[in-house]
Parts: C-alpha cells; sequence; structure tokens
C-alpha cells in the first residue's frame, strides 16, 4: 500500500478547522493520515480569554474562514488554548480504535470552533470521547500512566519538514500545500494522489 498524504494540524487553527471539515465532506479523511501538531506550544492551560489586538486578530482569522468557506459554521472564541492535551488525546483515541478515533478527532475541532470548549481541560476531552463512543476512557489517568503517543515525533516531523505552519497537506513526494485554499485548491492537490476527479479552477502552484 502507497504511504498516505499527511494531514499536519493543530485544533486551535480555524484554518485547520476548515480543512478538517472539507476532507470530511470529501469522505477521504479517514485516506489520509492526520498528525496534530502546535504551531503555538506557549499557548496556557487552561484558556485565558484575549483582549485587544490579540482578539482582533483572532477575529480577521474567523471572517478569512468564513470567506473561504461560507457555509462552515464557525465562531470566534474567547482565546486559544494550549492544545498538547488535546492532541495526545486525539493520538490515543485514533490508536485505541481508528473508526471512532476520527468521530473524536472532528468533535474536538468543532466544540472549539462552534462552541468555545476548552480543550486543555481533562473534562472536556473525556466528556467528548463518551459521545464518540470511548466510555468511561480518562486521559488523565491514561497521562499519568505516560500511554505511548506519537505526538512528539509528529511534532518534529512537522518542524523538519519546511511547512511552517498549518494546515499542511504533505505527498508522499514531498510535495506540500500549506494554509488552507478553499474546496477547489485542495481537491486539485489531492486527485493525483487519491483519484478524487477534477474540481475545476485553475491548477494548484505546488511548493517543491
Amino acid at each position: 500500500m502507497p504511504a498516505p498524504i499527511v494531514v499536519y494540524s493543530d485544533f486551535n487553527c480555524p484554518f485547520c478547522y476548515a480543512l478538517n471539515e472539507e476532507l470530511h465532506r470529501l469522505d477521504i479523511a479517514e485516506r489520509l493520515s492526520w498528525r496534530g501538531v502546535q504551531h503555538a506550544p506557549g499557548l496556557p492551560a487552561p484558556l485565558v480569554a484575549w483582549n485587544g489586538e490579540l482578539t482582533e486578530a483572532l477575529e480577521r482569522e474567523v471572517a478569512a474562514v468564513r470567506r473561504l468557506a461560507p457555509e462552515l459554521p464557525i465562531e470566534a472564541p474567547t482565546g486559544k488554548p494550549n492544545t498538547t492535551r488535546a492532541i495526545r488525546a486525539a493520538a490515543l483515541a485514533l490508536g485505541m480504535d481508528r473508526r471512532r478515533g476520527y468521530v473524536f478527532k472532528d468533535s474536538l475541532y468543532r466544540a472549539f470552533w462552534c462552541r468555545g470548549a476548552d480543550l486543555s481541560e481533562f473534562e472536556t476531552l473525556d466528556r467528548l470521547a463518551a459521545e464518540a463512543g470511548f466510555t468511561g476512557l480518562s486521559f488523565a489517568r491514561l497521562d499519568r500512566h505516560e500511554i505511548a503517543a506519537p505526538t512528539s515525533a509528529w511534532q518534529s516531523e512537522w518542524e523538519q519538514s519546511g511547512c511552517r505552519a498549518v494546515p499542511a497537506l504533505v505527498r508522499p513526494d514531498g510535495t506540500r500545500l500549506v494554509g488552507f485554499h478553499g474546496r477547489v485548491r485542495t481537491v486539485q492537490f489531492l486527485q493525483a494522489e487519491i483519484g478524487l476527479g477534477s474540481a475545476g479552477g485553475t491548477p494548484v502552484t505546488q511548493e517543491a
């Protein structure tokens, strides 16, 4: 089986949320390799409300997503949480049950970008995991027991990939598409690798 396209993504990035929803709509998310990374590892846990220029910057990001994907439900949260626990939780869930893990992973994006849930809180993660079918799962207990998760390797791979931002789609040959550019360009980038039909529009300008 050929190596899958890798998706580097962070839950607190609105463009990552938009790309995740687009891949879900195309029904190809599980054919790719999702890898959670932190593009802003210095953010606090629990979430701290922003104000001033930070709030304005966040609102601009959300406005940009609305322009690129007007059908996507999204609300500007009060700030951004540290996503260490959320990424680790998603990795652990995917390792336990891939199908339910993807449901859980999707719910993390939506909980934050539609309802402003604090993804740095174990209570939030446990509740969303239960809703995805992981009954009785406690990420706080798993974290204490240091169950193996590949998140450190994912972070190192992303930092060494040259992407420098999220989201990033990376083909097996290293060709990458960084950022969320809307439906047409996303499909154009993916179609050669996974057989999607043409989405029309202008060709993708690819990075080597």
